[in-house]
């Protein structure tokens, strides 16, 4: 695959871009069929499957009881809806386009298509977005568990946290930096919604979306 020119005039962030495309479009990396199915699984994964997982996890363990988990899942949730709706926005006010609308030109906008066409929807990643805020506020919320328990939760959705973006690079549906702000809009997202509740008492909202799990205080 040959290296695309690149301008004199293009900045740093545009380079790096260019080249993470160059080196995930490969042939050496597309071919490979592991890598294409795991692609696949990630791709599904930050899209629905982190969606349903928070969601079966949260109601579940409330009608079984189980306060903490299903407390914890409902903080990933909220920090999942939240980064995803800001995401979406900053979304349709760019309209970047897709790599593979413009394979090695990462600078190409178009703001007026941004609400419009899914293939000007590449700035942030939102798949990136969601795993990354509900993963980490999941994590957040579960302060004070077993370690055990903790981890045995925590690492696999890191992990899933951190290769989704990679999916969606060798994917060829974001640049690099599209991954880097999902990135950083998921772990602002988690931060903000551990600190609201760390000090905060169970409220009528609590209650109705926990139940019995509004008898403890929420963190």
């Amino acid at each position: 695959m040959p290296q695309p020119a690149v301008p004199a005039d293009t900045n740093a962030i545009w380079r790096l871009d260019a080249a993470v495309q160059h080196a995930a479009r490969d042939a050496s990396v597309q071919q490979q069929a592991a890598v294409t199915v795991t692609a696949r699984g990630l791709n599904w994964w930050g899209g629905p499957g982190v969606i349903w997982f928070g969601a079966v996890l949260w109601l579940g363990a409330r009608a079984a009881g189980r306060r903490a988990v299903s407390r914890a899942a409902l903080r990933g949730i909220e920090a999942l809806v939240i980064a995803s709706a800001v995401s979406a926005g900053i979304k349709g006010f760019a309209g970047r386009a897709r790599p593979f609308v413009v394979p090695g030109e990462p600078w190409h906008w178009e703001f007026n298509h941004g609400w419009s066409d899914a293939r000007f929807f590449s700035m942030p990643s939102g798949h990136t977005t969601a795993t990354a805020a509900f993963t980490l506020a999941f994590v957040f919320a579960t302060r004070g568990w077993p370690a055990a328990v903790r981890w045995s939760l925590g690492v696999p959705l890191l992990m899933a946290a951190v290769l989704v973006p990679a999916a969606r690079v060798v994917s060829d549906q974001h640049w690099f930096s599209d991954v880097l702000a999902g990135l950083l809009i998921g772990t602002v997202t988690a931060v903000v919604i551990a600190r609201v509740h760390r000090d905060r008492t169970p409220s009528r909202y609590d209650h109705v979306l926990l139940g019995a799990a509004a008898e403890e205080r929420t963190s």
